[in-house]
């Protein structure tokens, strides 16, 4: 993972592979309305604020990249999400969600609070890695680059905390898709 900025070309500088200790929380916080995002990258305990919107594009973008990632496109697209519905569950069975956060001793980014996050872009590497790139109120982009299975962990812990925040979003845990056509309420 890196956290660092476009050089003033620009083009954005190749993401650094997460290190092996990597480790991520996010909770929702009621009197904001927002998820926090929390994140080691180096010495630094990186910090951002998601809103509702953000998070649908998150589960949008990341069901998308696990459709893709499940198997060509000439393979039906149930068949996809079957696969990815498998590899998620094993993420999540093999994944040690009980580990607390360590930040206390870490260097808070942005140093004023979190960032605001009002972009987020997901990209493919050659490499089979997501890198999503958060834009916001500072001038430094924070880029994470994940394997498949950080993805699928992260996006269960965003899934989770949706949850928990019982927002109406209208999420399906099945490879992070929304649930199919919308049900009328007379």
């Amino acid at each position: 993972m890196s956290s660092d900025s476009a050089p003033p070309t620009g083009e954005a500088p190749p993401p650094v592979r997460p290190a092996n200790d990597m480790q991520l929380a996010l909770s929702y916080q009621p009197e904001e309305d927002r998820i926090l995002f929390r994140c080691r990258i180096k010495h630094q305990d990186v910090r951002a604020w998601l809103t509702r919107r953000l998070v649908m594009q998150w589960l949008g973008a990341s069901g998308k990249l696990f459709d893709h990632l499940g198997g060509p496109s000439a393979v039906p697209q149930d068949q996809r999400r079957a696969v990815s519905e498998f590899q998620r569950d094993a993420v999540v069975q093999e994944t040690d969600f009980t580990q607390p956060y360590r930040g206390e001793e870490l260097e808070p980014y942005p140093a004023d609070g979190p960032l605001l996050v009002t972009k987020l872009n997901f990209t493919m590497t050659k490499e089979k890695r997501c890198v999503i790139t958060f834009t916001g109120t500072v001038k430094e982009a924070v880029r994470l680059s994940l394997s498949e299975q950080e993805l699928h962990a992260v996006t269960h812990m965003v899934v989770q905390t949706v949850e928990k925040a019982q927002w109406n979003t209208r999420i399906s845990t099945d490879a992070a898709m929304p649930q199919g056509n919308p049900k009328l309420l007379n």
